[in-house]
């Protein structure tokens, strides 16, 4: 090792052959400074980085000990080690409480002995160091986490905000929404009474399309509310034990209309020993009923649709609940947001709100509203599509 590479050890003692034989004894070890007394001592300390102090007890105009006192104050982290040719108990004593020495031997020492006490006083700086390293990282770390803390806890009252005074916008919507449209329904109803006469004439049809348009309008407000409501705590699964041939029936007479109108036919299989599950039958209802009523828009008039119910090839306590189409499929671009609130596709020609027409995309609720619900049994829902070929979408339940 070089000088500048070696640690440095200070020691001080009046008599020139005692410091010439330590210097002898550690010269390949540590580079090692000399000094006859504390001022010339307190110099080499400010000119010097200095690790390890050994110093007599028997100073001329200063003890050792009083020298270690003023040095702990202003030179902390230098390790004191002192050596005397008294063995004086009360000496002992005084330099470990006021001076804070690390190690005390008394001459005449052994050399290997000297070594030993060298080498672990600068075994013990280097550990005090590290310890004060790790403590400063560990603030600086604990300040960070502080700070994340505090700007994660602004962003949370913020989101919060947000979020209560979009509730509440969206109740007064809901409120200002619904009341026309029920007043639309309502009006509709009484003039088509009044008009029973006129069944086939152009007042009677624009009635039949303003009554349609406001169902329309009221299902769209209904499932904005719905995905609403997935997100208040209050709105808890009410789980029951539920037949799965008779929600198939359910979900069956459900879609018919819409069936009907695209020609379409709906098959379900039960191929489960027992069709029992435990479940929230309204919630699962209404994301089945999303993706029927997806399967119904994506297939062509005439085509089938799917609706199966088997044990779960992954798990042996889930069950899996498939609906599977043979329309248009999902493009390839479009899959990584399916499930996203109101997302639909890339591509908004084919835009509607519509319930049943072939291809046409709605406001991407039914499919988040879908994954939601079925997330709140524990579940989780899958899909396999291929452009021009269809989709399977598949929802696995806890038994």
């Amino acid at each position: 090792m070089t000088d500048a590479t070696l640690k440095t050890l200070l020691v001080i003692d009046d008599e020139p052959d005692i410091l010439d034989a330590i210097k002898r004894l550690f010269r390949k070890r540590y580079r090692v400074l000399a000094a006859q007394s504390t001022e010339e001592a307190e110099r080499l300390i400010e000119q010097e980085s200095v690790e390890v102090v050994l110093s007599d007890q028997r100073l001329p105009r200063s003890s050792g000990i009083e020298f270690f006192t003023r040095l702990r104050k202003t030179h902390p982290h230098i390790v004191r080690v002192l050596f005397t040719g008294y063995t004086n108990l009360e000496d002992i004593i005084v330099a470990i409480n006021q001076g804070h020495v690390y190690r005390y031997i008394s001459k005449p020492w052994q050399p290997a002995e000297l070594r030993l006490l060298i080498d672990q006083a600068f075994g013990h700086y280097a550990q005090r160091q590290e310890r004060e390293q790790l403590h400063k990282d560990l603030h600086a770390a604990n300040q960070k986490l502080a700070q994340k803390n505090a700007e994660l806890t602004r962003a949370n009252e913020q989101l919060e905000q947000v979020n209560r005074v979009r509730r509440v916008f969206m109740e007064v919507i809901s409120h200002e929404l619904n009341t026309p449209i029920a007043i639309i329904i309502g009006y509709v109803f009484l003039l088509k009474k009044e008009m029973a006469f006129e069944a086939e004439g152009i007042a009677a049809k624009s009635l039949d399309r303003i009554e349609a348009s406001s169902k329309r309008l009221k299902q769209i407000s209904e499932r904005i509310f719905q995905m609403l409501s997935i997100e208040d705590p209050r709105n808890a699964l009410q789980a029951e034990v539920i037949s799965l041939r008779d929600f198939a029936i359910a979900l069956h007479n459900q879609v018919e209309p819409f069936l009907e109108q695209r020609e379409q036919k709906l098959v379900s299989t039960i191929e489960l020993a027992s069709d029992e599950i435990c479940a929230d039958s309204s919630k699962l209802f209404d994301a089945f009923t999303h993706l029927l009523m997806n399967a119904i828009k994506f297939s062509r008039n005439g085509e089938t649709i799917y609706f199966l119910a088997r044990p779960s090839t992954v798990h042996p306590d889930e069950v899996a609940l498939s609906i599977r189409d043979h329309g248009i499929g999902i493009c390839p671009e479009d899959k990584a947001q399916i499930f996203d609130l109101f997302f639909s596709s890339f591509n908004t020609e084919h835009h509607s709100s519509g319930d049943f027409e072939f291809g046409k995309r709605g406001m991407g609720l039914g499919l988040s509203i879908a994954k939601h619900f079925t997330e709140m049994h524990g579940g989780r829902i899958e899909f396999t599509s291929e452009l021009g070929r269809g989709s399977t979408f598949t929802v696995y339940l806890p038994r």
